[in-house]
């Protein structure tokens, strides 16, 4: 990470791969697709104890929705609040499907060796001692993925554009990773996976 003369701190995930650093309850994430419809896997694990960590279901229950909404805060695995959703340009998010893996490319699509989500976290984690197997369900900002009248859900080219960002206020001490998917084989990233941008704000004016 590099810290610009603003005292933003920011990182530039190049599309297809990830990263991992600390953020502190305080402080705001801003998550930028830079080019457009790219997701942004998102997984966290709390500083204090790493047997905490961001969940899916455990937010789901709390919101009782398949959505996310300005406002809502995103729960670990023990029932506590993580972060808080502040700003939103996207509306348009998924905390239902698995981060795509090896395997899934493997299955699939009959590719081998093709990037993926568990890849880049297990990469970017190892510094912390985080194995791959320990690496939970993600939070996928930016993609699109309806839910139809039938109770299916989609996988579609995401409606972000260039420059669209969500903010999230971290609610606690943690380890944040972020994958710019490297999906490129469905409509996932609009079939280019592109660039995310991470910044690190000590304060947040909407």
């Amino acid at each position: 990470m590099s810290t610009s003369a603003d005292a933003v701190t920011e990182t530039l995930i190049a599309g297809g791969q990830g990263a991992a650093f600390p953020v502190a309850a305080g402080q705001f994430l801003e998550i930028e697709d830079v080019e457009g419809q790219q997701v942004a896997d998102f997984v966290a694990f709390a500083t204090q104890d790493r047997r905490e960590w961001l969940s899916t279901t455990h937010t789901r229950s709390a919101t009782l929705r398949l959505s996310l909404e300005i406002g809502d805060k995103l729960e670990s695995n023990w029932r506590r609040p993580m972060f808080e959703l502040v700003h939103d340009d996207v509306r348009s998010h998924d905390v239902i499907t698995s981060m795509c893996d090896a395997r899934r490319y493997v299955i699939d699509y009959g590719v081998e060796g093709h990037r993926s989500c568990r890849t880049n976290f297990t990469e970017a984690y190892a510094p912390w001692g985080i194995q791959e197997w320990e690496i939970p369900d993600p939070f996928n900002f930016f993609q699109n993925a309806p839910i139809h009248p039938d109770r299916t859900f989609g996988n579609e080219v995401p409606p972000g554009k260039a420059g669209d960002r969500l903010v999230l206020a971290v609610l606690m001490d943690a380890i944040v990773g972020i994958s710019a998917c490297p999906q490129d084989l469905n409509p996932c990233n609009g079939f280019n996976p592109s660039p995310i941008r991470a910044r690190l704000l000590d304060t947040y004016t909407p």
